[in-house]
């Protein structure tokens, strides 16, 4: 598997000591509805917060037509000891020109605080770096949102900058900090 090809067709299965990270499906509907229909998780997002089930049909179809073409790739985040999925996380705005992404993630407020993130990112952070060849993978967080970004400092990605006003969203301008880690980074820090 690499990025340069474009050679992912399907979501790889990744487990760590206590959680499964998986393709997400149709059986995941109801969670997905729970993760996005929820005020604290969508706080801080740049969609509406669902109001209907279908809306997590049509999140199911956009993963698999990003991972189709060769932009995303995103794991249902699920326990090992329960396959219900309780959070997301993957890789968008893929560029195989450039060897870079960006990081997302998001998971039910009653698992917060529990190092299920920390984990699941280490996950994908490996496999990004090992399997796909990424050189960056960037994160764009909310300075509000405190939770994100002292995860992303937690992992040992780096706080490269504030881009001032650059989204507008739910009605007003947001700004936004900038994270990155490197290939070099991960494989000097050596914490995965």
């Amino acid at each position: 598997m690499s990025l340069a090809n474009n050679s992912i067709t399907e979501v790889p299965v990744l487990t760590t000591e206590n959680l499964i990270l998986r393709a997400i499906d149709e059986k995941d509907l109801a969670g997905l509805f729970a993760i996005f229909s929820s005020e604290p998780v969508m706080k801080f997002m740049d969609v509406e917060r669902f109001t209907n089930i279908s809306e997590a049909a049509q999140m199911v179809t956009f993963f698999r037509e990003k991972l189709s073409i060769g932009e995303g790739i995103r794991w249902a985040i699920c326990l090992k000891d329960n396959d219900q999925l309780i959070g997301t996380c993957g890789f968008h705005h893929i560029s195989p020109t450039h060897y870079k992404c960006e990081i997302g993630y998001d998971l039910l407020p009653a698992f917060w605080g529990k190092g299920i993130m920390t984990n699941a990112l280490h996950a994908i952070l490996q496999f990004g770096f090992e399997q796909m060849n990424f050189n960056r993978i960037e994160a764009i967080v909310d300075p509000v949102n405190t939770r994100s970004y002292a995860l992303l400092d937690r992992l040992g990605f780096q706080r490269e900058g504030l881009h001032r006003q650059s989204f507008f969203e739910k009605g007003r301008f947001v700004d936004v900090y900038i994270y990155s880690m490197l290939q070099g980074d991960y494989k000097n820090e050596l914490h995965f």
